[in-house]
């Protein structure tokens, strides 16, 4: 194997390593995407509730306790550091509605990253294939 070729094919590997990568914040991000979507909707609901209204809180995986609520108008958002603040539902569903733009737009400029390198690795394998057939007939011609 020529020394161009072992520089092709590392460089195809590195390149199959970063695809992965790439699928995979692609993936997460969708996670991301229907969890939020999520929100929204169960802050939709949240709205037609009542004050005084009965409901299940979580308090650990698969654990809940029946709670009664006081307020129906307002949430608190973390806003990291441990800090949380009072927000408005209608509030609330902007802030998860522009989180949601933000990783969009994200998620777009990594399917085109993805898009991209994925051309690029087509096109390095077809070198590599050829090379590689190039190299067998020129070995069998030798031999």
């Amino acid at each position: 194997m020529s020394d161009e070729m072992q520089k092709k094919y590392v460089e195809f590997q590195i390149l199959q390593q970063q695809l992965q990568q790439l699928y995979q914040q692609i993936q997460q991000i969708d996670t991301q995407l229907t969890e939020l979507n999520n929100v929204i909707i169960s802050l939709d609901d949240f709205k037609l509730l009542k004050p005084g209204s009965e409901m299940l809180v979580p308090l650990a995986s698969g654990i809940f306790a029946y709670a009664e609520l006081k307020q129906t108008e307002m949430v608190r958002v973390n806003v990291g550091s441990n800090v949380s603040v009072k927000k408005s539902i209608g509030d609330t569903i902007s802030l998860v509605k522009a989180q949601i733009k933000e990783l969009d737009d994200y998620k777009t400029k990594l399917v085109a990253n993805f898009t991209q390198v994925n051309e690029y690795v087509h096109i390095l394998q077809h070198e590599l294939i050829k090379q590689s057939k190039k190299d067998e007939t020129k070995q069998v011609a030798e031999e």
